[in-house]
């Protein structure tokens, strides 16, 4: 049984454009975990995966326990994560390539696809997390 919440993409505050909105994130917490599984489709070719985001402010992504990718998070992970960038979403989504992730692609049953969004300061007024996982043909 797991102990995480469900919510559909597009997770923050403040800023209007959040579909789970997480009012209670202001001066509480700045770190917010989300997950997702996925199923490569037959014949796919895992070099081939991207990740498009909207994020305010910095993110670490996660493939099957690996760490692939971190954007504005200069060292550490988690609550000890430091030397982070400030970047405003501002309903702008970057492309990111994950050609890294796949010698930790599974071809054939669940992959878990895990990021790590941090506001850089408890008390920013907004934070966004969109993520959208692609794969192109």
């Amino acid at each position: 049984v797991s102990t995480w919440k469900i919510g559909k993409a597009g997770f923050g505050f403040g800023d209007n454009d959040d579909t789970t909105e997480l009012k209670g994130m202001f001066n509480k917490y700045k770190t917010l975990y989300v997950r997702s599984e996925f199923k490569l489709p037959a014949g796919a070719n895992p070099a081939n995966l991207g990740l498009s985001i909207s994020y305010d402010d910095a993110f670490i992504v996660y493939i099957n326990g690996h760490e692939i990718l971190r954007e504005g998070v200069g060292k550490g992970s988690g609550a000890n994560a430091t030397d982070f960038t400030l970047h405003e979403a501002q309903r702008h989504f970057d492309y990111f390539p994950l050609d890294a992730a796949a010698k930790f692609l599974k071809t054939e049953g669940k992959n878990v696809i895990a990021i790590e969004g941090h506001n850089a300061n408890i008390k920013s007024s907004d934070f966004t997390l969109h993520p959208s996982l692609l794969l192109k043909k």
